[in-house]
């Protein structure tokens, strides 16, 4: 699979060790330590799993929501499909992230590593083109959603993007149950958080409406089955 939210990367090593060196000319002090602590942390990151949801989850309505998914999601995220990268125009969502990158910088970061005399698959380097359509190992953790954290909860993300909060506050670690996400609103979500306005630059909710318009019976069930992610 493809890594980062546009594909950027080919794999986890190559992310691993672009974060690390940053890419600003900042060579190791001692190449071979550096490349067994990067060895180290990828095994150890590819023995992590996913946290179970810590709250009761309803393990009938979860088993009709896995029929739900398969119908509905399963096509994208549990399929050949998963961990490549879907077309900016096939899912919808803003597309200004796509703009923040390129081939020739892909290109030129790539041959900054290889002067260190580092190999590692490395940045792809092709024109980014859309988002990668994710795993959805703890789906139930990972919001705020889409890849700029647009949309607070899961419920949120089955609305269509006209009926999704427009100005709301991320960074609160107060969790939603009910919603499946952060709380978002109120007065110590404003306090903690940060606002975040749907109507900025790069900030846009729309796209990804697939299920917007399941019943609402079928949207709980598909929730539940989410949680056991």
């Amino acid at each position: 699979m493809l890594m980062n939210l546009a594909g950027d990367s080919h794999d986890a090593r190559s992310v691993i060790i672009d974060s690390a060196l940053g890419l600003l000319n900042a060579e190791p002090h001692d190449r071979e330590e550096f490349l067994a602590e990067i060895d180290w942390l990828v095994e150890y990151l590819s023995e992590k799993r996913a946290p179970p949801y810590p709250f009761p989850i309803d393990r009938e309505r979860a088993e009709a929501g896995k029929a739900v998914f398969d119908s509905h999601c399963a096509g994208c995220h549990a399929s050949e499909r998963t961990g490549t990268r879907v077309p900016a125009g096939v899912v919808g969502t803003d597309v200004e992230r796509l703009k923040t990158w390129s081939k020739k910088a892909a290109v030129e970061s790539n041959k900054v590593v290889r002067n260190f005399g580092i190999e590692r698959r490395g940045l792809v380097e092709n024109e980014p083109s859309g988002y990668i359509a994710a795993f959805l190992d703890g789906i139930w953790l990972r919001a705020p959603y889409l890849h700029n954290g647009s949309v607070p909860s899961l419920r949120d993300l089955l609305k269509p993007a006209a009926e999704r909060p427009k100005i709301f506050y991320r960074g609160y670690d107060l969790y939603d149950p009910e919603n499946v996400g952060f709380v978002t609103e109120g007065p110590e979500a404003q306090r903690i958080g940060t606002r975040y306005d749907v109507s900025e630059r790069s900030n846009g909710n729309q796209g990804h409406e697939f299920g917007t318009h399941l019943p609402a019976k079928d949207k709980d069930a598909l929730i539940e089955y989410l949680k056991t992610l």
